[in-house]
């Protein structure tokens, strides 16, 4: 975990984009490594005896004018385009950056409150209540499901099953509907909280998969399985826009199980570290925290289908959180703080 509390910087890296006639031109750099603070020079040199006749510069096919400071650019992947006038034509060059956290994550643990038992048999992709009721999305073809709980003894309150084709993910509550993922099949379903039915259903846009999901009151946020986190209008789930999640080195790649509490993103991920929750600014992507959970795996049942640490739920009435696992044999309510406080 020690290594995740490194310095957070953020790093330039570039990799050319060659096209017709471009090879007597470059773009060159102020740092190969630069802070979300500092400004980045940019200029066009010729390799040969070609004459620059003017130049324009875009970042993220936006047009911008030096100084080229990154403070407002979100985390991720960027490119720089060089339009170029020399003689008679026309060079394009292009450049592509990614940004890195500046600041490196708070370390959280957790004062364990209470524990509960939980349906050994779920396979738990997502996990979100309303009021006090709990509500559960499992995956694995063949045994995925929604379903409401009494968190207190695991009794289920309703229930429905999907069909066997559907690998069941994510899951949040909005307006009085229960909205669940399915993995690969391309297609999210809507229920009243009653899981009576299905009231409707929904297709991904650019997003590859469905792995988690939350929601701040206004708009969805879903994950796919990269680093990407998709966010989403209410109103239709069609996807607008995505944050990048990043960390002082790499992307964060296959962010799983989603909540949203008080303005920050908690996610579980299989990549970063099987036993913690990842804290997201929802708006840069930076990891601003990490959650160290482990420890929880060993007090459940140990059976041959136990699997990772997944399903984070905050419940507002008591101000805690409760969190458990693909088939755990127990749900785990949980106080997070400051490591160092």
């Amino acid at each position: 975990m020690n290594k995740i509390l490194l310095t957070f910087i953020v790093s330039i890296l570039f990799s050319e984009c060659n096209t017709k006639n471009n090879s007597d031109f470059k773009i060159t750099t102020n740092s190969i490594k630069l802070n979300s603070s500092d400004t980045l020079e940019i200029q066009i040199k010729s390799t040969k005896s070609t004459k620059v006749l003017g130049s324009s510069i875009y970042i993220d096919d936006k047009l911008v004018k030096p100084p080229f400071t990154l403070l407002n650019y979100k985390l991720g992947k960027h490119v720089i385009k060089a339009e170029i006038n020399a003689t008679e034509d026309k060079i394009i060059l292009e450049k592509e950056f990614t940004l890195y956290a500046k600041n490196p994550p708070e370390l959280y643990s957790y004062k364990l409150i209470n524990s509960y038992p939980h349906d050994k048999t779920s396979y738990t992709q997502g996990l979100e209540f309303s009021g006090d009721t709990l509500f559960e999305s499992t995956g694995l073809r063949g045994y995925s499901k929604v379903r409401s709980l009494n968190f207190s003894n695991g009794k289920i309150i309703n229930e429905k099953i999907l069909n066997d084709i559907y690998f069941g993910e994510g899951l949040s509550i909005l307006n009085n509907n229960v909205y669940q993922l399915t993995w690969q099949e391309d297609i999210g379903f809507i229920y009243d909280k009653n899981l009576a039915s299905v009231k409707g259903s929904f297709k991904y846009d650019v997003s590859r998969e469905g792995w988690g999901l939350c929601n701040d009151g206004q708009k969805f946020y879903k994950s796919d399985g990269s680093n990407k986190i998709w966010i989403l209008e209410a109103e239709n789930l069609n996807e607008v826009n995505y944050i990048e999640v990043m960390t002082n080195k790499k992307a964060i790649n296959k962010i799983n199980e989603l909540e949203w509490v008080e303005g920050k993103i908690y996610a579980n991920t299989y990549q970063f570290n099987k036993d913690a929750v990842i804290i997201i600014n929802p708006i840069s992507g930076a990891v601003e925290g990490v959650v160290d959970f482990s420890g929880l795996k060993k007090q459940v049942e140990q059976i041959e289908t136990l699997n990772v640490l997944n399903g984070i739920a905050y419940n507002h009435n008591s101000k805690t959180f409760f969190v458990t696992g693909k088939n755990w044999s127990k749900l785990f309510e949980v106080v997070i703080y400051k490591a160092n406080e």
